[in-house]
């Protein structure tokens, strides 16, 4: 069976034909899906789901033969205090013989509906541009960069710690302690479990290696740990925790040292804007540069929405004034929200209750903080009542939030 409107290929595309069509795609902007979605369907009966540690892998079979699938990566994210159930979408493909035939799209949104049956929040992606908002899926991270010259970085004092290799038996443990301690309110941030966690696979892009060192004090406990992008004639930072601010100038001047073999005269750090380190850095002199793109790469949707709202209900709570209402209707589901006494609620849509209407996208983009909410109804994209909007503004501000390198799948 092939879908309506199209027909069985014999022969693959030749690459020019494929490289030619994918250009003529991306040639325009791809709005991001609005129309009502009902993800409650069953799986299409052609659709076969593997299993694997940590993931599910969604097949089309057509004619008995494999010709298009899906990864979806099980992980948890933390958005403030809570945490959502996010499924990653990973490793898409299609046969080149069955290309241009909506055998893809037909694996996508199957997976939406499986992620929505089995309980996931939200879902997660780094894609191309122009493909992925047609499955409801919007920008959600920007591209963060900070460079320090070597010759700031070695002004730091010369510190008494050492540092070594990582050693996954040695340092796992403390290092995934750093990691949690130093992001336990970040938004974007995976939940590392020190059974199922690839150490450090992988550094700024696919094919490219980490390699991750520690700092360890006079009695051997590890303090701080650094991971760079490795590849020759770089000096790239992926990602740096520590125990205490003690350790910066100690990884700062590995960094620098590194560069310094190389001949190159900047670091770059890729890490959150608001990183301790980074403000450790500032006053040695620093540049950062933030980078938004309108699609592609790391792009976020939610899947449920009433409970993506309840796991970070704690983190509304705190910003939430007095006693109030909210009900929000978006092209997926609705709910409604309650406050009163620093708690908030989650619970059914109530015609009584201030009103904002939005698309799910739009409200993980302000549910993440990249997206103003403010901004997003000056562009009709939030419409509501009169005051919903500002309630809403109120719960979910613009913020930093982050997804290391060392997460990307």
């Amino acid at each position: 069976m092939v879908p309506v409107g199209t027909a069985a290929r014999s022969e693959p595309l030749s690459r020019r034909e494929v490289d030619r069509r994918i250009a003529s795609l991306r040639a325009f902007r791809l709005p991001v899906r609005s129309v009502r979605e009902r993800l409650d369907r069953t799986l299409d009966r052609r659709i076969r789901v593997d299993a694997g540690a940590g993931w599910r892998k969604l097949v089309l079979v057509v004619g008995g033969e494999d010709v298009s699938w899906a990864t979806v990566v099980d992980f948890r994210q933390r958005i403030g205090t809570g945490v959502l159930r996010m499924g990653g979408i990973a490793g898409v493909g299609t046969r080149d013989d069955r290309r241009f035939l909506g055998y893809s799209r037909c694996v996508l949104e199957n997976a939406l509906r499986w992620m929505r049956g089995e309980g996931y929040h939200a879902s997660m992606l780094y894609g191309i541009p122009s493909y992925y908002p047609k499955f409801g899926y919007a920008k959600a991270f920007p591209k963060v960069r900070f460079t320090v010259a070597v010759r700031d970085a070695e002004r730091v004092p010369d510190p008494a710690l050492t540092l070594v290799p990582f050693a996954a038996e040695t340092h796992l443990r403390p290092v995934l302690a750093m990691y949690h301690a130093n992001n336990a309110r970040r938004t974007g941030i995976t939940l590392r479990d020190p059974g199922r966690w690839q150490p450090f696979r992988r550094g700024l892009q696919w094919g490219a290696e980490a390699e991750a060192r520690v700092a360890l004090d006079a009695r051997g406990r590890a303090v701080g740990y650094i991971v760079y992008h490795q590849q020759p004639l770089t000096a790239s930072v992926t990602e740096v925790g520590y125990a205490s601010p003690a350790a910066f100038p100690a990884l700062l001047r590995d960094a620098a040292q590194r560069a310094w073999e190389q001949r190159i005269d900047t670091v770059e750090f890729h890490l959150p804007e608001d990183d301790c380190f980074m403000s450790y850095c500032r006053g040695l002199g620093c540049r950062k540069e933030v980078t938004y793109t309108a699609d592609g790469d790391g792009m976020v949707r939610l899947i449920h929405v009433p409970g993506a709202l309840g796991a970070a209900a704690e983190d509304m709570a705190s910003r939430a004034r007095g006693t109030g209402c909210l009900t929000i209707r978006t092209n997926l589901d609705d709910a409604g929200l309650s406050w009163s006494g620093g708690r908030l609620r989650v619970g059914p849509a109530s015609a009584a209750a201030p009103t904002v209407r939005l698309p799910q996208w739009a409200l993980a983009q302000c549910l993440y903080g990249y997206r103003e909410v403010a901004a997003a109804t000056a562009e009709g994209i939030i419409r509501g009542t009169a005051g919903a909007p500002a309630l809403l503004a109120e719960l979910l501000p613009v913020r930093p939030h982050y997804h290391y390198n060392a997460d990307h799948f």
